[in-house]
Formats: C-alpha cells, structure tokens, sequence
C-alpha cells in the first residue's frame, strides 16, 4: 500500500496529509494493517489533527478478487474523509476503533450523482484547492477520495470541467485549476 492520496480537499479547507505504517499492538491483536494519519489545514496550521487509520488484513488479502479499479489506498483515504466530515476521528484510533473491512468498503465506493450535481461538487472542490494553493497541480486520486463519486461519474465531469476551461490537464490524471 503505497500510493496514498496527498491532499484531503473539503468545500471550506484542504488537508495536506501524511500517512506512515505503523506497527501497533493494535494492529497485531486485531490482524490489521494499521497506519498514523496527519492532516494540516493548508490555510490553519492550527487546524491539524492525528489518527490512526487501518483495514483489516483479511480484506487486504481478498481485495483483489473484488477486481475493482479503485486501489485499497483511495477507500481507505474516503474512510477518514467521512470521519473528518463528521468529526469522528476519535473512532479510529481506539483499540476497538472502526476499520476498513469487507463489511463496510461497499460504503466507500461512490454513489450515483446527475452529470450537472457533480460538476458543481467538482466546482466547489477545486475553488477550496485554489483559495488555497493557486495554480497548484491537483491528482485524479486527491480528487477522487475528496468526493463520494464512482469512477464512471468523477471521469466525464472532470473531462467536462477540462471543456468549460475550469481546469487544465497538465499530464495523465493531473490538474491545474484556470
């Protein structure tokens, strides 16, 4: 698991996150692979916090016979995304905290959204990116575990944000806001 998000974009603040393995007890008790989790307000350096973030290995083992597209790395970032979102954090980090599993990640997949819905998220989104960190490049993934698109929904919004001159393609699945 190394291909994490870097960015966690909300409509009023953007995290800029750290993520590390970590051997914990809880991990071994539990048979977890277990991660520490930091996020920074790019706007409030006050506005950080630290959490523990984790799956179970069982579900990692059988990931790949779910043959989805979405690595295990984005479903975990979209697990804390909804713990941000409903200030939550403090159900991760326990002992007996709330981890990624093959009962729960259908949750995290996506949810269908009309074309013109999503592209007003994608609007708000990239306009907290900007306010933020103008001219920044932003990856498909940031993008992808800040919003609860599926990949068939996130793909042509983006490519009709790309036709409206919203945002530039600088390279595959990379961005810039205009």
């Amino acid at each position: 698991m190394l291909r994490f998000p870097n960015l966690l974009i909300l409509p009023a603040k953007v995290y800029s996150l750290s993520i590390e393995e970590l051997n914990s007890k809880r991990a071994s008790d539990r048979f977890l692979i277990d991660h520490t989790v930091r996020g920074v307000n790019f706007s409030d350096p006050f506005d950080t916090w630290i959490t523990s973030l984790a799956v179970s290995k069982e579900f990692l083992e059988d990931y790949g016979l779910y043959k989805l597209k979405i690595p295990l790395e984005w479903l975990l970032i979209r697990f804390l995304r909804h713990h941000v979102e409903a200030d939550s954090l403090s159900l991760l980090y326990t002992d007996d905290g709330q981890v990624l599993t093959s009962s729960n990640f259908r949750e995290y997949l996506g949810r269908e959204f009309s074309g013109t819905e999503a592209e007003e998220i994608l609007q708000t989104l990239i306009q907290s990116w900007a306010g933020v960190h103008p001219g920044g490049a932003l990856e498909f993934r940031d993008l992808f575990v800040s919003t609860d698109f599926t990949l068939e929904i996130l793909e042509p919004s983006l490519e009709a944000l790309i036709s409206q001159g919203h945002i530039k393609e600088l390279g595959q699945n990379v961005y810039m806001v205009r």
